[in-house]
């Protein structure tokens, strides 16, 4: 654990005690989808550790980054639950306005766990793709919304969902509860890893939404201010799974030193990836200049970082580590989860190409 602690020289970290047991459930936690993440959630967030870099609060975004290295290090399923719930802070506290205080200080305390379901709302933005969800005003002024987000996260039934959604044909950034009438959620289950992580779509069928929870903000710029943040949190969780692998390769004896080589190339990519995250996390409390290309590659390079890690850790561990059940397996899953994680490689690997076009 205390690698991924170590990779990020930030002020916060996630107390030990509460880190020995993120690490203890992970076993369990990693194929268990019944398993509730609301209760370390709410724990992480009453500590101050889940709000780090908005507005307000007593760190920064590289505390933020620490944070969820430290926790991926650990179990790649809470670190993932706690993403999609910093994200969905990011977005209420940012850009909900005061309309929305009392909803954004419910997810921001961890009263109300927060959905990030942003994968139609990027690839819109990017061109992509057209939103799925269309919010429509009847005739006593009432707004409904219908359609279906194929993925989301933190599918509680208590939580606070945020996402893009068409009205009067321009794209809107919308907030909505997951308990109320006509949102019915179809949970992703049997998943090869993070299936504790209440993934799964969402389909909404003439689901009011009160006007307030329309936010009052333009949806690109909406995207451009909180997308570089998204993909570097992203990032953190990889190379903190990423150092975990590492750190369980000690040192190498008989057959396995033949691969001295590749273990010390992916310590300088760790060690690469690592000040990269780092000094993107330190532009994000400033933000000068247009980084879109920079993040993207960085998100990528973390998780080719994060799969490679593990595939070595794997073949230098050997048969003891085959086991489902042993950490190098679970990370081993973790990480195969990161090329279909939106926005997935494929999609990183086209927007690459249309910023060099």
């Amino acid at each position: 654990m205390s690698s991924s602690a170590n990779v990020f020289s930030a002020r916060h970290s996630v107390s030990a005690d509460v880190l020995d047991r993120v690490a203890e459930l992970a076993v369990s936690v990693d194929c268990d989808s019944t398993a509730d993440r609301r209760p370390i959630l709410r724990e992480l967030a009453e500590s101050g550790v889940l709000d780090l870099g908005v507005a307000d609060s007593h760190g920064t975004h590289l505390d933020q980054v620490r944070i969820l290295a430290e926790l991926a290090g650990a179990c790649m399923t809470t670190a993932f639950s706690a993403w999609a719930h910093r994200m969905t802070v990011e977005y209420l506290v940012r850009h909900g306005g005061e309309p929305n205080v009392d909803l954004a200080n419910a997810v921001r305390t961890g009263e109300r766990p927060g959905s990030t379901a942003m994968a139609a709302t990027f690839r819109a933005a990017t061109g992509q793709n057209e939103l799925t969800v269309t919010l429509t005003k009847e005739n006593d002024g009432t707004l409904r919304a219908n359609g279906f987000i194929s993925w989301a996260s933190n599918l509680y039934d208590n939580a606070v969902v945020v996402t893009g959604m068409l009205f009067d044909e321009q794209r809107r950034i919308v907030a909505f509860d997951l308990d109320q009438d006509g949102v019915e959620v179809l949970p992703a289950e049997g998943l090869l890893a993070l299936d504790a992580s209440k993934s799964g779509a969402v389909r909404l069928e003439n689901v009011v939404v009160e006007p307030h929870r329309v936010f009052d903000v333009d949806f690109n710029t909406f995207v451009k201010a909180v997308r570089p943040t998204f993909l570097t949190f992203q990032s953190a969780f990889c190379v903190g799974l990423a150092a975990a692998s590492l750190s369980a390769i000690h040192e190498l004896t008989g057959v396995a030193s033949s691969l001295a080589e590749p273990l010390a190339d992916r310590r300088a990519d760790l060690a690469r990836v690592s000040n990269e995250v780092e000094q993107v996390s330190l532009w994000l409390d400033h933000r000068t200049g247009d980084s879109r290309h920079h993040v993207v590659k960085m998100r990528l390079d973390a998780a080719h970082l994060a799969t490679a890690a593990t595939q070595l850790e794997l073949a230098i561990r050997g048969g003891q580590a085959y086991g489902a059940k042993t950490p190098t397996a679970r990370r081993v899953r973790e990480a195969l989860f990161l090329p279909v994680q939106s926005p997935t490689e494929a999609q990183l690997q086209w927007e690459l190409q249309q910023y060099s076009a």
